[in-house]
């Protein structure tokens, strides 16, 4: 979603005698839970008929709008409905406030864009965005005085790009309306880095981007503009060069149309983006980034009431870009950001090319549309769980373009933690460029874990290659605490690498029972039902693979886990997974030891109630985990069939 635009404070006049801040009063009384009055003071001023107090409302707004506590008194309110009107006041400035305070609120969650468009803020905004289109000369003008700032008829075009791309990724309601409002060519053309600058350029993109995703009415009109697309894709330079380039490939490759005709150079511009050296560009931001905290307080700027008063628009308009003039440091923190912004666009775009469809489910598969042979395993059969990782499912000229451009190891390269030093500053100075690391991180984990899904293990880097991931990824889960969408990445990452690695028992050979308890302990401390099935699926897939000791460990440990697991999806998983451990051998003494025949029954039992309970909530997966289901019971039978034959060792 587009980032908040940070907002200063002004006042209609500055108070140069150190006085209380209206606003920083304001902010202060709706964290303490005080919002009538405040809230009410701030619709007092929209309605005003004064241009300066809907501006110092609207400032107002957009600095609690940055501050969670702030937002159920703002919800609570009408003020969303009444300020929306004024994204079409005739007063330029007014228009520019709102477009910046809506940005602020919609950046807080999908829900609040929801809220927003029931608002209705879309139709004025609608209409602020054709007033632009419909002006055939309008372009930007920079003040090279101002670090190339643009004029605020074209600031708040950018602001009111932004919020229109975050409602439309949040709500289909807000893309519809885009899709009527017929605005797309005017967009494209807004891609002209000459013309309109990177900000406006980038922003557009990344609306684009959104909208042109499964969105057959903006792929009619973008085939038309595979020229101008095509040519983002050659950009070089600067970081906000690289996001733009990245997100036109984006777009390029959302269009059936086009998608095809440009792979190759779609391919070649994410490798670049994924080639730029993130750690150098961190490392040096990261060493600036405490002085951005020095110089969060600004200096008190004094200013005659009198000469403010005879500003014209355009002069009061340059004074508060001023006093919001980002400094050096800010500018390469917002650059280094875009960078790790472009870095995951490219993984996520690579994750969607590389992607199959071969062992999706249909949505309107049923339990009983599946034949006995679709839907179960044969236990008595040898081979019945080889790999099916040997084999690459990619088109040749997308598996080509992967391996003769080395992506699979340019991805890993951007899996990597950074320095703890750097995280420790990045933690402590700009949680907004940490999160963009660890999303980086995340979404590169997610398109290898795609990729070992898709291409052979060769083409991987080979089984012992594939091993040296498994178990770096394994150390760097085991680091302290994690972030929930870091571990659920690597561990489906570890997960998706230990598939291939089936046939290779030989490099396990040196594990043993106190590496294993750590995977136990993973699933016993995790709170997180997707990551506890990830770890419960590679515990399946090691008992393919580990001498018989530490085989039962790990049956009686996913079966005690099941016994007391409340999520369907994850006893699916981890019944799967233990069940393929007797693909290939009966393990009759443990099926013994472990009383395996009444466990199995029992949780065979409770899956078949869960099933007809949660059928509704476990939507696509309902086919899955019907089909272990199934499977369960065929092997609670054929278990019982074996201890009947079975003599127990005295042993054992």
């Amino acid at each position: 979603m587009g980032k908040a635009k940070k907002t200063k404070p002004h006042k209609a006049k500055v108070n140069p005698t150190g006085l209380v801040d209206v606003n920083a009063l304001i902010e202060q009384e709706l964290a303490n839970g005080k919002s009538d009055s405040p809230i009410q003071a701030i619709v007092d001023q929209l309605q005003s008929a004064s241009t300066e107090d809907k501006i110092c409302g609207l400032q107002t707004l957009a600095t609690i709008c940055q501050n969670d506590v702030n937002i159920g008194a703002v919800v609570e309110s009408d003020i969303v409905r009444i300020a929306a009107s004024l994204l079409v006041d005739p007063d330029l400035s007014v228009r520019h406030a709102t477009a910046g305070a809506f940005r602020n609120l919609s950046v807080q969650s999908v829900e609040i864009c929801e809220y927003m468009v029931d608002q209705d803020v879309l139709t004025p905004l609608l209409a602020l965005l054709n007033r632009y289109a419909a002006t055939a000369d309008w372009k930007p003008t920079f003040d090279k005085t101002l670090t190339d700032q643009m004029d605020e008829k074209s600031d708040t075009f950018l602001q009111a790009v932004n919020l229109l791309w975050n409602l439309c990724e949040s709500t289909s309601v807000a893309l519809d309306s885009f899709n009527q409002s017929q605005l797309l060519e005017s967009f494209v053309k807004c891609l002209n880095v000459n013309v309109f600058g990177k900000e406006i350029a980038v922003a557009v993109a990344q609306c684009l981007l959104v909208i042109s995703e499964d969105n057959s009415a903006a792929w009619r009109i973008l085939s038309n503009f595979g020229n101008e697309l095509s040519s983002l894709l050659a950009l070089e330079g600067d970081y906000p060069s690289v996001l733009l380039r990245t997100v036109a490939a984006g777009i390029i490759a959302n269009v059936p149309a086009l998608s095809a005709t440009y792979l190759s150079q779609i391919f070649i511009a994410l490798s670049k983006t994924l080639e730029v050296n993130h750690r150098a560009a961190l490392n040096s931001v990261t060493s600036s980034l405490p002085l951005l905290n020095q110089k969060d307080v600004a200096d008190l700027e004094v200013t005659d009431d009198t000469q403010m008063e005879q500003e014209s628009p355009e002069q009061s308009f340059q004074r508060r870009r001023r006093a919001d003039m980002p400094t050096e440091v800010e500018m390469e923190v917002r650059n280094v950001g875009w960078l790790l912004q472009a870095q995951r666009i490219a993984a996520e775009i690579l994750t969607n090319i590389c992607s199959t469809e071969e062992n999706e489910w249909q949505e309107d598969m049923d339990e009983d549309n599946l034949s006995e042979a679709e839907s179960v395993h044969d236990y008595e059969t040898n081979g019945a769980n080889d790999s099916v990782q040997n084999t690459d499912k990619l088109p040749v000229e997308v598996l080509e373009a992967i391996k003769s451009l080395g992506l699979v190891e340019k991805l890993w390269q951007k899996a990597q933690p950074v320095a703890e030093n750097v995280g420790q500053i990045l933690a402590e100075n700009d949680k907004n460029l940490l999160k963009r690391v660890n999303n980086l991180r995340a979404s590169s984990m997610l398109c290898l874990h795609n990729l070992c899904n898709n291409i052979s293990s060769d083409d991987l880097g080979g089984a012992e290659g594939i091993y040296q991931v498994w178990l770096e990824l394994g150390q760097q889960v085991f680091q302290g605490h994690q972030n929930p969408k870091l571990l659920e990445a690597s561990t489906s990452l570890m997960r998706a690498t230990l598939e291939h690695l089936r046939k290779n028992p030989e490099l396990f050979k040196q594990m043993t029972e106190s590496d294993l308890q750590l995977m136990l302990n993973g699933v016993t401390d995790c709170q997180d039902a997707e990551i506890r099935a990830n770890w419960l699926r590679m515990l399946g897939i090691l008992g393919c693979l580990l001498p018989e000791p530490l085989i039962k460990l790990i049956i009686d440990f996913v079966l005690t886990t099941c016994m007391n697991e409340q999520d369907l999806w994850t006893v699916s998983e981890a019944m799967d997974s233990m069940m393929d451990i007797f693909a290939d051998n009966d393990w009759n003494q443990i099926v013994h030891d472990l009383g395996m025949v009444t466990k199995c029954k029992e949780l065979d039992r409770r899956m078949k109630s869960k099933l007809k309970q949660n059928k509704r909530e476990l939507n696509e997966r309902y086919p899955a985990v019907s089909t272990v289901r199934t499977n369960l019971g065929r092997f609670c039978k054929y278990l019982e069939t074996e201890m009947k034959k079975f003599k127990p060792s005295m042993e054992a």
